[in-house]
């Protein structure tokens, strides 16, 4: 194999193992954790990893699509853009943590046919039904939010300022892989445990989180936006 080829091949391993290592610990990142775990309930418990697969795949879309426009077209994404979607997820995440809360009670409780009693809450056009008619969307909406908002940002601009086209894509693709079978993984062992004794203490404790770091959004951004 001539030289060239060689560090060429090695150059695009080396991009492919950076995005796996990012994608996977991006994944775990707090406000990440916070929506995942508001969106498995104990009724997901036949298919929890589905839930967190929907969100990395709506994470990874306008990754992708915003790194690959940005870095061909040279161009960025705007600051107020950015914070303004972090605040609306700091709002999608009270809801969330609410949401669950709520669901604990009866609170706003009705009944569909043959479908039995469940919480039901909207947030514009984005549904926020309980699990089992509408778990996934929730996910892959709220996946797509954060993969503009935050730290989800920084990875499109890393993106934009690879070196060649290949090595973006390489990169992607092992953001994508990682991000969507760590979180795949993390709902699965979350969906596990929701179905034991500890169900009504985790769900207690997933609320409250997703009310806290929504809450906490929400005041880091909501000075920039007024």
């Amino acid at each position: 194999m001539p030289l060239s080829s060689l560090r060429t091949a090695m150059s695009l391993f080396a991009a492919l193992a950076a995005g796996s290592a990012i994608g996977a610990r991006h994944a775990l990142e707090t406000d990440h954790l916070a929506a995942i775990a508001t969106l498995v309930d104990d009724e997901d418990t036949e298919r929890p990893g589905l839930v967190g697969a929907s969100w990395g795949i709506g994470h990874s879309i306008p990754i992708v699509l915003l790194g690959l426009g940005f870095l061909l077209l040279g161009i960025e994404l705007p600051d107020p853009v950015v914070m303004a979607v972090e605040a609306f997820v700091g709002v999608v995440l009270v809801v969330l943590g609410a949401r669950m809360l709520l669901g604990l009670s009866g609170i706003e409780a009705h009944t569909h046919d043959g479908d039995g009693v469940h919480a039901h809450l909207t947030l514009g056009d984005l549904s926020l039904g309980h699990s089992h008619a509408h778990v996934d969307g929730e996910g892959f909406a709220v996946g797509m939010l954060h993969g503009v908002a935050g730290s989800g940002a920084l990875v499109v601009l890393l993106v934009s300022t690879a070196d060649s086209l290949p090595g973006a894509l390489s990169f992607l693709a092992g953001f994508s892989t990682l991000s969507i079978a760590t979180m795949a993984l993390v709902t699965f062992v979350w969906g596990r445990t929701l179905d034991t004794a500890l169900t009504t203490y985790l769900k207690i404790a997933a609320g409250l989180l997703g009310i806290a770091v929504g809450a906490m959004l929400l005041v880091e951004q909501l000075p920039h936006l007024l």
